[in-house]
């Protein structure tokens, strides 16, 4: 069963990551705790320890617009494999404080777009990451000085990340199994 990226849902056929992200937001001026809540499995205590640490902005009335869930999403998919003391590295070195929109080089919900958009292509993998991320920056405009290479970084290391949960998802559906057949009949 396939997830979007840092969420508990299950992939739709000819939903992509983004529009999935853009569906929520229909109509609506947020989402609230509780719908987070579902959408990650996140629990309250760890979003507001998130805010509370500067890994995210404040949300507005109560409600996380849609860069601050993709932030959400980005963080929960790559806290398998990073610390979350680097992950808010990685999000610093691409958007700067997340207080402030004005050292953006790119919006979250875009970042979140363009990470769905290399790991649902069929040529994804180790080896073609860089060359889908470049395919992908060909239209991009950067509006601060090194901006374009930056992104380009940034999305080598949650792709990266995102193929050695993967990795790490399998390794253990292995254990899994090696702890069910106890081949040997050796207790474990």
């Amino acid at each position: 069963m396939q997830l979007y990226p840092g969420t508990t849902v299950q992939k739709k056929k000819g939903v992509s990551g983004k529009q999935f992200l853009s569906g929520l937001f229909m109509g609506s001026g947020g989402i609230v705790m509780q719908q987070l809540n579902e959408l990650t499995g996140l629990k309250t205590p760890t979003v507001q320890n998130w805010v509370s640490r500067g890994f995210m902005p404040h949300p507005i009335n109560k409600r996380y617009s849609k860069d601050a869930t993709a932030r959400i999403f980005i963080i929960n998919a790559l806290r398998n494999t990073m610390t979350l003391e680097d992950i808010k590295k990685l999000l610093i070195f691409v958007n700067g404080n997340p207080e402030n929109r004005a050292d953006d080089i790119i919006p979250e919900s875009k970042l979140y777009g363009y990470f769905c958009e290399i790991i649902e292509d069929e040529r994804f993998s180790f080896k073609r990451v860089n060359e889908l991320i470049d395919q992908l920056l060909t239209t991009y405009e950067e509006k601060l000085q090194h901006a374009k290479e930056r992104l380009k970084t940034a999305l080598e290391v949650i792709c990266i990340n995102y193929l050695a949960n993967d990795l790490l998802t399998r390794s253990k559906c292995v254990m899994e199994k090696i702890e069910e057949k106890n081949i040997f009949g050796e207790q474990l």
